[in-house]
């Protein structure tokens, strides 16, 4: 699992870095983003490029992401 904590991070930078991590993810590997608002543009990005995503917010202030490139991949198990 590759964590990205992009929290403190201004925009664009957060959305960059899950982008790069993306391109070099393993099919079966899983990034695990959390960030302080739902990245919907990261969303469109993934999609477009065959992956799968699933956010959820665990309080006012934290999203959790996550996305793989495997369908086969259960991102449900994965949450925290």
């Amino acid at each position: 699992m590759i964590f990205l904590d992009t929290r403190e991070l201004d925009h664009p930078l957060p959305l960059e870095m899950a982008v790069d991590a993306f391109k070099n993810l393993a099919e079966t590997e899983v990034i695990h983003m959390f960030h302080r608002r739902e990245p919907i543009p990261l969303f469109e990005i993934i999609l477009k490029n065959g992956g799968h995503y699933l956010s959820y917010q665990d309080s006012e202030e934290l999203w959790h992401v996550l996305i793989t490139r495997s369908p086969a991949v259960n991102l449900e198990e994965y949450r925290v």
